[in-house]
């Protein structure tokens, strides 16, 4: 849950509330298997989640706290539209005029990846793997050659 670490982090070191005023977790976690090779390994599956982040006695402007969850995703999370993810949800319960409690609610999916390691603890295919945290990189530009030199 990556994304999740990662969005704690950042709303942290923004110092919307104090550290222990904020908390984060996830719910309903679901992980398809798709078990597809690829040049790393064997993609295993899409792990989803409810990614719950809950902001206790948030005085700042409300405004500034959807700026920064909305950069934070377009940055990190740029394909959240060809995912078909719903918006980020916020809930607030207000104190008073000038406090809340704000929950945040935000699905993800983050890819599982296995690489095989004759010494790994996971079994399939008739092969042995291992869990390996994987970042995804894609080439926007490209070249293809036949290998051979101009003369």
């Amino acid at each position: 849950m990556i994304k999740l670490r990662n969005l704690t982090a950042f709303l942290i070191e923004r110092r919307l509330v104090q550290p222990e005023q904020l908390d984060s977790w996830a719910e309903q976690v679901s992980l398809p298997l798709y078990w597809k090779p690829s040049e790393q390994g064997l993609h295993m599956g899409d792990m989803r989640y409810r990614a719950v982040i809950v902001l206790e006695r948030f005085t700042d402007h409300p405004g500034r706290l959807m700026a920064l969850v909305g950069s934070w995703l377009e940055v990190n999370d740029p394909h959240r539209e060809d995912d078909e993810l719903p918006a980020p949800l916020f809930e607030i319960d207000q104190l008073d005029p000038d406090c809340a409690d704000v929950e945040l609610q935000l699905e993800f999916i983050e890819p599982q990846h296995l690489a095989e390691d004759p010494t790994g603890e996971i079994e399939a295919f008739g092969k042995r793997w291992a869990f390996v945290p994987f970042d995804l990189w894609i080439a926007h530009d490209g070249a293809v050659t036949d290998g051979r030199t101009d003369r």
